[in-house]
């Protein structure tokens, strides 16, 4: 989505540039607010989905130490059970 804006602001720089768009200083200024506020809106959610992935990772790292915890409980209580059915 970024990439789309960015190439139609350049399109239109070229257009203003060249003469070739006939637009005029306040519809340029206008198309300039209306990306500017297309790129701000990107990086809020940009940095939404970055926290949510961040939060995301933490979550996972908890678990897994959880994860870890509960085999090495399994494998004691495996190894309990292995030595007291030999005895």
């Amino acid at each position: 989505m970024l990439t789309k804006v960015n190439n139609e602001m350049a399109v239109w720089r070229h257009k203003a540039e060249s003469g070739e768009g006939a637009v005029r200083s306040e519809e340029m200024e206008e198309l300039k607010r209306k990306m500017n506020a297309k790129v701000m809106e990107l990086e809020a959610q940009l940095e939404a989905a970055q926290s949510k992935a961040s939060s995301m990772e933490k979550v996972k790292s908890r678990l897994q130490g959880e994860l870890d915890d509960l085999t090495i409980e399994v494998e004691r209580v495996c190894a309990i059970f292995h030595q007291r059915d030999h005895v």
